[in-house]
């Protein structure tokens, strides 16, 4: 009983590790080139705004191009500023926009009462007017002369209760932040430029000056705009941009593991048992995965833009690659090749669980890489439930089985390949408690401040987690790998070390004239009792050792 509550304990802190809400990849990459097309009405104007961490020296234009060669004209202005803080920009809800959009756009000096930071970066364009007829309806937005960033003093205010402008906002359109209709430009053309390390807020305003009266526009005007923030490194925001080395990284990492597997499995070739075949199988996947995520970013940083299906297929990958290994962790732990010549019913038990597992894990990626990530929030969580409940299954599974191979290993008294089993669920248990360490550690530090100042360290929630995957595939490498002692730790008949003695006395010494005598001795009615007796002692000796191990790694 103890066993199963020490087992239920792990499995807790297992699930707790899902119920973290780190962020993504998915969620951490952000476009470098954003476009929203806004339908401008008479006697009505429109804000726009756009957030972006960046690097000093990043450069921002701002880009339109009108529906139609129309004669339609209309003012633009745009305001820049900084903040210190990463959710003050990114959580605004659709909602919120609506009071937040005049806010930042009209309050040089203050900031919303739930931050609280002395100075900010602030700039605020003249006020320019655009012509649909002239320059085939494109332009960019440019103003002469210098016209830096000044740092400003700021009180924080309500923002409710901020003085409202007497123009009429029509409210905050629809905008895509995939890149949408590119545009054929020559040379960039900065509107401003980034002083110094930040996140930062753009908002634009426009208002209509001349509406013409053509009857086929009476629903509005469509002019659609393009921000664009880009670095002297790409087009990558600075919270994205250490992903982009780190999967470089982890590329070549897993190559070295999958060239370093394949000469070890050529080396002793008639040796190779078939989980080995497994674990070359989850190294592929790894390095596929991450090539996936490596073209993704690459792709962004290079053109700003994020080719379609690209992320839902990587994935897709990533699901694949995490069933083949929590399917080879459980025929592992079910003692597959060691203790099991065959997994017989087991095996459609596991491609059962496998089989759900990944669909339920597909079905979570594609929600949490679907472009609305405010929006959709309790979505997500909803499509995120199926999976943590099979993880917890999997993973009381997993160390059910553990314990149960363990005993019957320590029964048998086989030494070997207890010794492997003991590293490999040590191995498994500092895992957890690392994951339940970084869990309270981003917990206290990422997610619960209000407003959190080290966003460049972002990019550790998810490069942790696959840091940890490495590390588990790596001892598993190391416990399992070919070598011309294989078949030590292949499957055998597990027999007690006296009946294999006797066997070998039966072999060897058959003809002797006192073997029936032998035989009969051993092999009568009292001594199966006393065999028996002495099994029974050695098995709940053997399960107090368990509980007092299981106890005292958990501890």
């Amino acid at each position: 009983m103890k066993r199963r509550w020490t087992v239920c304990a792990v499995s807790a802190c297992l699930w707790l590790s899902l119920l973290c809400p780190v962020p993504s990849q998915a969620n951490l990459l952000m476009p470098g080139i954003y476009t929203e097309t806004l339908v401008l009405k008479p006697n009505v104007y429109e804000l726009m705004g756009v957030p972006q961490s960046c690097r000093a020296g990043t450069e921002v234009q701002i880009s339109m191009q009108c529906q139609d060669l129309i004669d339609f004209e209309f003012d633009m202005q745009y305001v820049l500023r900084s903040s210190p803080c990463d959710k003050e920009f990114f959580n605004s809800r659709k909602t919120e926009k609506e009071h937040t959009l005049p806010f930042y756009f009209d309050k040089e000096y203050n900031i919303p009462d739930d931050y609280d930071y002395p100075t900010i970066a602030f700039y605020k364009s003249q006020q320019k007017r655009f012509k649909c007829k002239e320059y085939n309806g494109k332009f960019f937005f440019t103003e002469e002369g210098d016209h830096p960033m000044q740092m400003h003093n700021v009180t924080p205010v309500d923002p409710g209760r901020s003085k409202r402008s007497a123009e009429k906002f029509a409210g905050v359109n629809d905008g895509t932040a995939d890149g949408g209709t590119k545009l054929t430009l020559s040379t960039f053309h900065p509107a401003q430029k980034v002083p110094i390390d930040g996140i930062y807020f753009l908002v634009i305003k426009v208002n209509t000056v001349s509406f013409p009266s053509s009857s086929d526009i009476s629903n509005g005007v469509n002019v659609t705009l393009t921000v664009e923030w880009r670095s002297r490194d790409g087009y990558l925001s600075a919270i994205d941009y250490p992903l982009l080395r780190f999967y470089v990284l982890m590329c070549v990492f897993y190559a070295i593991l999958a060239i370093t597997w394949l000469y070890l499995c050529i080396k002793y070739y008639t040796e190779i048992l078939r989980i080995q075949y497994w674990i070359g199988g989850v190294i592929i996947l790894g390095m596929i995965e991450k090539a996936f995520f490596l073209s993704e970013y690459s792709t962004m940083n290079a053109t700003g833009r994020s080719v379609e299906g690209v992320l839902e297929l990587a994935e897709m990958v990533s699901c694949a690659k995490k069933t083949m290994s929590r399917v080879l962790v459980i025929i592992v732990s079910v003692g597959y090749g060691i203790v099991k010549p065959r997994l017989g019913n087991t095996f459609s038990q596991v491609a059962g669980v496998g089989l759900v597992y990944f669909v339920f894990c597909s079905i979570e990626g594609i929600a949490r890489v679907s472009k609305n990530t405010v929006e959709a929030a309790k979505q997500k969580q909803f499509a995120a439930l199926p999976l943590i409940i099979t993880e917890m299954v999997i993973f009381y599974w997993i160390y059910t089985s553990l314990a149960t191979t363990m005993r019957t290993l320590r029964l048998r008294r086989n030494e070997v390949k207890l010794r492997i089993y003991r590293n490999f669920t040590n191995t498994l248990l500092i895992s957890v408690f690392a994951s339940v360490v970084f869990m309270a550690w981003s917990m206290f530090f990422h997610i619960l401040p209000t407003c959190l100042m080290d966003w460049k360290e972002l990019w550790v929630d998810t490069a942790f987690w696959h840091v940890q995957f490495c590390f588990i595939l790596v001892v598993i490498m190391i416990l399992w790998r070919p070598s011309q002692n294989n078949r030590g730790y292949a499957f055998t008949p597990l027999l007690d070390d006296s009946e294999d003695e006797n066997d070998q006395d039966e072999i060897f010494n058959a003809a002797h004239p006192s073997y029936e005598v032998l035989k009969a001795r051993q092999f009568g009615s009292g001594a199966e009792n006393r065999r028996q007796k002495e099994f029974q002692r050695e098995q709940d000796k053997e399960d107090q050792k368990i509980k007092a191990s299981f106890n005292y790694s958990l501890f």
